[in-house]
């Protein structure tokens, strides 16, 4: 009986197609995610030290934003952390003991937290530095740091971002690696400015959370200021962009309520 060479061919095409479906579909459902959540900054400047101070949390904000487009890695969200933050009386995200941050990795379901500081340098350098701690055990498991030039921001935040990746081990997918490889050009004042409505809108939650709505509301209003401002100073900074339109639909609803 003879063999047909070109069926022959085929057949084993169509089982090596069939095998790498398989075999994505079961990486895919092997594959972990890893819950981090990432605290407030430590503002440690020497220079500037009070006009940068807003970035203790608008840095962690950013980061949350940039770490959050990964797949692998599952973000708690920052007023996520601040709610439970509130239930433990915790003032202070950027200075947290180990047993504390323990119990605020286990509440928040994050296997592990990234505490930092950075320091405006003299000669317009920026020093970040980043700490991943496992919630199980309050151990720091890697430690990074990134400097480099005021004017290279956005840079050093990509290269964080991808030192925590290779931290946990997550691999980065390409379209992962090409956003990472766009280094905007936007002035560092710009994302002072967010870091400022970052700030703000906290403000405006806590008067609103003890029942003080109308200074909350005048607060949600500077705050969307604040972030339509540093939008265009950052040349249609997006996250910017959506945050003043949250302020907006929170600003509507208010009044809604309020008549």
């Amino acid at each position: 009986m003879k063999q047909c060479y070109h069926c022959t061919i085929s057949w084993t095409i169509v089982c090596v197609v069939l095998w790498g479906i398989i075999t994505d579909r079961s990486s895919a459902q092997t594959g972990s995610t890893t819950s981090i959540a990432v605290m407030n900054f430590e503002n440690n400047s020497v220079v500037d030290r009070e006009k940068l101070d807003p970035l203790k949390k608008g840095l962690a904000d950013m980061l949350i934003t940039e770490m959050s487009e990964i797949n692998g890695l599952k973000v708690i969200e920052r007023r996520q952390i601040q709610s439970v933050a509130d239930e433990l009386n915790i003032t202070d995200l950027d200075v947290v003991d180990k047993s504390t941050s323990q119990k605020l990795g286990r509440l928040l379901g994050a296997k592990v937290l990234l505490f930092g500081g950075f320091s405006n340098l003299f000669g317009d350098k920026l020093r970040i530095d980043t700490r991943v701690v496992s919630t199980e055990t309050g151990i720091t498991l890697k430690a990074e740091e990134e400097t480099g030039a005021l004017a290279e921001f956005s840079s050093l935040m990509n290269a964080l971002v991808r030192d925590v990746a290779r931290d946990l081990e997550i691999r980065l997918s390409t379209a992962d690696e090409m956003r990472l490889n766009i280094a905007a050009n936007r002035k560092f004042d710009g994302y002072v400015t967010y870091a400022q409505g970052v700030n703000m809108e906290d403000s405006a939650s806590a008067l609103s959370k003890i029942g003080n709505q109308s200074d909350a509301l005048a607060m949600y209003e500077n705050a969307r200021a604040i972030y339509q401002k540093a939008f265009t100073e950052l040349s249609g900074y997006q996250p910017a962009k959506q945050r003043a339109d949250e302020m907006g639909q929170i600003i509507l609803q208010m009044k809604k309520e309020s008549k």
